[in-house]
């Protein structure tokens, strides 16, 4: 008995022992170059395309429901008119739902016609069509929207991001972005 108690007590100390993960690397985040979009007043500031204004997103918010987009940072480009955005969202399903509603309130006519998109269920019992339908709403946002650009972390290099990034800010580099994690 005096055995085990001293062997659970040595490998309970190592449970404790493990690291949080960096607030960098949790949630699903996603690298976008996207245009402003608002008026410039307090009811309807400036802010990244597919970001929801405050009364969209009040609207949006069911009880006790985590929301789809958890949090950004941004930098605006040289020219003023785009944002470099960080997407945080909690997975790739809540990615195509903020994409869903975004078109929606943003774009009606793409989302008339990407109506034959399947609905992802809440309880992910269909969850393996994401991948799927997030390709088809990126493509399709890419295709309508000029200029506007999006990067999974992880499925796109840093490479990719910063020379797109480039483009609208000559200076940004990958530590510029995460300075605000």
């Amino acid at each position: 008995m005096l055995r085990t108690l001293l062997v659970l007590s040595v490998f309970a100390g190592a449970l404790f022992a493990q690291r949080n993960v960096g607030p960098g690397n949790g949630n699903h985040r996603v690298l976008a170059v996207v245009p402003l979009v608002g008026a410039g007043t307090n009811e309807d500031p400036k802010r990244p395309m597919l970001v929801p204004s405050a009364a969209e997103a009040a609207a949006d918010h069911v009880d006790g429901e985590r929301p789809d987009l958890l949090g950004y940072t941004m930098q605006l480009s040289d020219d003023g008119q785009f944002a470099l955005v960080e997407f945080v969202v909690a997975d790739p399903m809540a990615f195509n739902n903020m994409l869903v509603k975004a078109i929606a309130r943003q774009l009606p006519d793409l989302a008339a016609n990407l109506r034959s998109l399947p609905v992802l269920a809440k309880d992910g019992s269909n969850a393996s069509l994401t991948a799927s339908n997030v390709a088809t709403l990126k493509a399709s946002l890419e295709a309508a929207v000029p200029g506007l650009k999006l990067f999974e972390r992880g499925k796109s290099t840093e490479a990719e991001v910063l020379s797109e990034f480039r483009k609208r800010k000559a200076d940004v580099t990958m530590e510029t972005l995460r300075r605000d994690q």
